[in-house]
């Protein structure tokens, strides 16, 4: 048995393998190359029961061998997955379950089960250009770029990765060289193998269609550090899910979950800042920096709230064409879908999400030895102690913060509820961080006057929009400046009710 350590990027650029080729030869770093043409054939039994158990089962085809291979679950975090498989040389072309280890499967027959139900669900073709990079004497890495096509029931898709596997030395190397690669090819991380992508294609759509989370799924038993790593790794795993889902079909939708991602990764390094060395904080001015490119993805919505023809607002503003206008030159004036996606697979992006990964791996290593020798009894006790003081901590000194600044017995202005805006998301994300550590019902039912409070202040922002696009006008209509104004108060006493709501309601993590 072999430990695949590798990243695994998609392409997103002609020439690649030249332009990898020129790279290695221009930072004189010694390289083997060759070139081989593969075909892949993926089985499984109609139910998907391999699937189901998170195994892949080939049988690749070259020049020179036949060999079968089955890979056993897991894990991928940011890219670098990491999964132990089995390679077994064969001479034919279907798989023979029992050339494995039996230590693999649950019981003897089931093996049997599973052999007699096999079937061929799509086959991936593709030519391999392979280096086997020398970094040092004890430091070697395979980079491979394929490129071919995935193909089932008729369907296929492009197959354009790049693979660096660990071969021998530390996973140091890996994030090195991908750097490097990041100057001279334009890729983003793959979260998905060449079989998960074979099983989309061969069901026609995702198995599972992906969910945005509210809550960080942490674990009380964890400490603070853990949970942090934890965080971080579940946030940047919805990161690159969001994106891939952007990339397959843009929309704005999309677009804010990908800036909502970015601000609860950036969140976590605010809310545990006393727990971080000061080497993590470039990370966190690095995703400050791309919350800010995609600044005007709120704008984006609500201009094209407005401009729709089924908008809330169209009948409305139907009373001036010229506001119409000015709100479509307005969206026109924003990046386009190629923007967005020049800008998801640039250097920058992409050292971003290397640099969390990197964090994630030394977290994770530091871990390892610090639990080397512990008593687990005690840590566990003083874990749960500590993280739910953290907890409690945070949430009450948020809470504190938004009674002094939105006290229940005032109405407050529009001015006042954007600017404070900002404070009350920070206390949601919180939440996001925090919430998983109570009772779920409970966090839900005094998180909803928050989250309308959240909404309204949304509406009121595209309110706003329409009061600026007003005063621009030649003109301006006086049915439409009063609907706007009468709209804007009725706004306000809603927002009024929500906030006094939510001040009202007992706090879940004080109960």
């Amino acid at each position: 048995m072999a430990t695949e350590v590798e990243l695994k990027y998609l392409v997103y650029c002609d020439n690649a393998a030249s332009k990898i080729t020129a790279l290695l030869k221009c930072k004189k770093l010694a390289f083997e190359q060759s070139t081989t043409h593969l075909s892949n054939c993926y089985f499984d039994t109609p139910e998907l029961a391999l699937r189901k158990q998170d195994m892949g089962l080939r049988v690749r085809e070259s020049d020179t061998f036949i060999e079968q291979t089955i890979k056993t679950a897991g894990k991928v975090i940011g890219g670098l997955h990491q999964r132990p498989e089995y390679n077994v040389t064969i001479d034919k072309r279907f798989p023979e379950l029992s050339l494995f280890p039996q230590k693999i499967w649950s019981t003897p027959q089931s093996i049997v089960n599973l052999q007699d139900q096999l079937i061929a669900l799509f086959n991936t073709d593709f030519l391999r250009t392979k280096w086997l990079v020398t970094l040092s004497d004890d430091t070697k890495v395979e980079v491979v770029f394929d490129q071919g096509n995935i193909t089932s029931k008729g369907q296929s898709v492009e197959l354009l990765e790049i693979e660096l596997e660990l071969v021998l030395g530390d996973v140091s190397a890996l994030f090195l060289l991908a750097e490097l690669l990041f100057d001279v090819v334009e890729v983003r991380p793959g979260i998905k193998s060449k079989a998960a992508r074979g099983y989309d294609l061969y069901h026609g759509t995702p198995l599972i269609e992906h969910q945005f989370s509210a809550f960080i799924p942490l674990k009380m038993a964890d400490n603070i550090e853990n949970s942090l790593s934890s965080g971080i790794d579940f946030s940047l795993q919805e990161l690159q899910i969001v994106i891939d889902d952007y990339l397959q079909r843009p929309s704005l939708v999309y677009l804010a979950q990908i800036n909502e991602a970015l601000t609860i990764l950036r969140h976590g390094f605010w809310l545990f800042k006393d727990y971080m060395s000061a080497e993590t904080f470039q990370i966190k001015v690095e995703l400050s920096y791309f919350i800010q490119l995609f600044s005007w993805i709120n704008n984006a919505i609500y201009l094209q709230e407005l401009t729709n023809k089924t908008g809330n607002y169209r009948k409305k503003l139907e009373l001036s064409q010229q506001l119409i206008e000015q709100l479509k030159l307005e969206k026109r004036r924003l990046p386009s879908i190629d923007d967005v996606k020049k800008l998801l697979h640039s250097k920058r992006f992409n050292s971003l999400q290397l640099s969390l990964l990197k964090f994630l791996c030394l977290e994770q290593k530091q871990e390892q030895e610090s639990n080397k020798g512990s008593d687990e009894d005690v840590s566990l006790l003083n874990y749960n102690s500590e993280m739910l003081h953290f907890a409690d901590d945070a949430l009450t000194t948020g809470l504190s913060e938004l009674q002094t600044i939105m006290p229940e017995a005032l109405s407050l202005t529009s001015e006042q509820y954007l600017e404070q805006s900002k404070l009350l998301n920070r206390c949601l994300l919180t939440g996001n961080w925090l919430g998983s550590l109570y009772d779920e019902n409970e966090c839900i039912a005094y998180r909803a006057p928050w989250l309308d409070l959240k909404r309204g202040i949304s509406e009121l922002q595209t309110l706003w929009i329409i009061q600026q696009q007003l005063q621009k006008l030649d003109q301006q209509p006086i049915k439409l400046v009063n609907w706007q104004d009468s709209k804007v108060d009725s706004l306000l006493h809603a927002l009024d009710h929500s906030r006094q709501k939510a001040l009202s309601i007992s706090p879940y993590w004080q109960r």
